[in-house]
């Protein structure tokens, strides 16, 4: 199926839309961005650097985020590594682990968690790819079973075809 390459592509796309569309004193004002010192890049931002990175940075890059998520956990880090899961490519990439990260109530450590605006924005999407990967993965599996089936039946047929090659070649007897 390729329904992989076309979700990943919607979701870029429609971050990269997202970002392009508002200027960062307008994501500020609408609370998708917080002026802090130590956030060298924002969010948004970070889905475009993302797609261009190699293997290898992404790997890094993930390494990064968790570590910086892990010393010290604020709602600023918590949807920049749930950003970076929800659409990096798979091995760095986690999309179950994201949509953990970003559907959390609101507290002091969260921040406005699944009601921040960028939380409102991805959860629905992940939450579709959650359940069209469970189907894809449902659907591969009854493939797979029929593809079995398939070959049991051929084999049967193989073995009646044989059994009647034996009865036309026998000699008849009276």
């Amino acid at each position: 199926m390729t329904t992989q390459p076309l979700r990943r592509f919607v979701l870029g796309a429609s971050l990269i839309l997202l970002a392009s569309a508002c200027t960062t004193t307008e994501l500020t004002r609408i609370g998708l961005l917080h002026n802090s010192p130590e956030t060298e890049s924002d969010i948004l931002q970070q889905s475009s650097r993302i797609r261009a990175m190699s293997p290898a940075e992404l790997a890094a890059e993930a390494e990064s985020l968790q570590k910086h998520y892990t010393s010290r956990r604020s709602e600023e880090r918590r949807l920049q590594l749930a950003l970076f899961l929800a659409i990096a490519p798979t091995p760095p990439g986690d999309r179950a682990r994201a949509l953990s990260l970003l559907d959390l109530p609101p507290s002091e450590v969260n921040g406005r968690g699944r009601n921040h605006p960028l939380a409102q924005l991805l959860l629905p999407m992940l939450q579709d790819i959650r359940r069209l990967d469970e189907a894809q993965s449902g659907a591969q599996q009854k493939l797979r079973d029929a593809q079995l089936a398939n070959d049991q039946m051929r084999q049967k047929l193989e073995a009646l075809r044989d059994i009647e090659l034996k009865m036309q070649d026998r000699p008849k007897t009276k």
